[in-house]
Parts: structure tokens; C-alpha cells; sequence
């Protein structure tokens, strides 16, 4: 009898032990979900800079010397994707032809500025790197910026309107042209 009633403390207490370490462990998923959703500059260029690294295969001494300059890169697209920012921002206030043509061409003239300063930053950076690690580097900074932008999407991934995964509308005919295709 004895053995019993210890055999069922003993079962009610690893039961019970059991159940806080779930609820612990969900809190902490819990604690994960919203403190990822915080955004901090200095995490994510160290996350993207960790991912460069590593899909690139940088070595220590070009990633001392390339990560200066690629961040010197970044501040300055910053800088005009701030500016067309705002130049977009007047887009709902512009009324007449004239105001809208302006709005394009100043838009456009700060995307031809933004590859012009990619431009002479690749030149500088192939004074530190090859063209193929150069390739991968901006191969591995466009897949970072995907997944993060995903990471930061409203439902983890999933978009509030529509499915981004299904094919568009126009891509139908050519699915129907090649079924075989796939």
C-alpha cells in the first residue's frame, strides 16, 4: 500500500513538474515572438553582416576591410531612399499632370543615383574583394533582406491581403500553355 501511494506521489509530481515546464517554455516562445518584432538597426546590420560572412565566405581580413566600406554603401542608399520618402509622401497632395510627372522624374533620378553609388562602391570594393565574392555578397545581402522582411511581416510570413505564393493572374495562360512545365 505504501509503494502505491509513493509510486502516485511520485507520478502526480513528475505530472506537475511537467506541466510548469510547458507553461515556462511557452512563456518563453511567447516572450521570442514579441521580442523579435521589435526592430533595432545595430541587431540587423549584425545579423546581415554575420549572414554576408558566411554565405560569401568572407575571411576575417576582408570582412575587416570590406564591412567599413559596405556600410558607408548602405548609409548612403539610406539616405536617398529617405528622400524619395518623402518626395512620395507629396504623391496624394499633387493634383495636376505637372505635379505628377515631377514627383516620377525626381523618383527616378534618386533610383539612377542609388545604382550610381552601388557603382562606385563595387569598384571599391574589388580593391578588397574578387568579383565573385562581390557576386555573392550581393546575392547573400538580397536573400538576407528577404527573410527578414518576411521575419518582420505581420503574421510571421503570411501578408494581410492575397497569397504571394500562388502564381498571378497572368502567369495562367502560360501554366496552361505548359502543363508539363513545373
Amino acid at each position: 500500500m505504501k509503494r502505491i501511494a509513493f509510486t502516485l506521489v511520485c507520478i502526480m509530481l513528475t505530472m506537475g513538474m511537467m506541466a510548469q515546464e510547458k507553461s515556462e517554455k511557452k512563456q518563453e516562445r511567447k516572450h521570442d515572438k514579441t521580442e523579435h518584432r521589435k526592430f533595432s538597426p545595430e541587431k540587423y546590420y549584425q545579423h546581415m553582416e554575420e549572414y554576408i560572412t558566411k554565405e560569401a565566405n568572407l575571411t576575417d581580413s576582408e570582412k575587416t576591410k570590406f564591412f567599413p566600406l559596405f556600410k558607408e554603401m548602405l548609409e548612403a542608399q539610406r539616405k536617398i531612399v529617405e528622400q524619395d520618402r518623402e518626395i512620395m509622401k507629396s504623391f496624394r497632395q499633387a493634383k495636376t499632370e505637372a505635379e505628377f510627372k515631377d514627383i516620377i522624374e525626381k523618383t527616378t533620378s534618386l533610383q539612377v543615383e542609388n545604382k550610381k553609388i552601388e557603382q562606385t562602391y563595387y569598384k571599391k570594393f574589388a580593391k578588397v574583394l574578387t568579383w565573385e565574392k562581390i557576386c555573392k555578397v550581393r546575392m547573400a545581402q538580397t536573400k538576407f533582406n528577404m527573410h527578414a522582411l518576411r521575419r518582420f511581416s505581420p503574421k510571421q510570413g503570411q501578408h494581410r491581403k492575397g497569397d504571394f505564393n500562388k502564381p498571378w493572374k497572368g502567369n495562367k495562360k502560360k501554366e496552361q500553355q505548359n502543363p508539363t512545365q513545373s
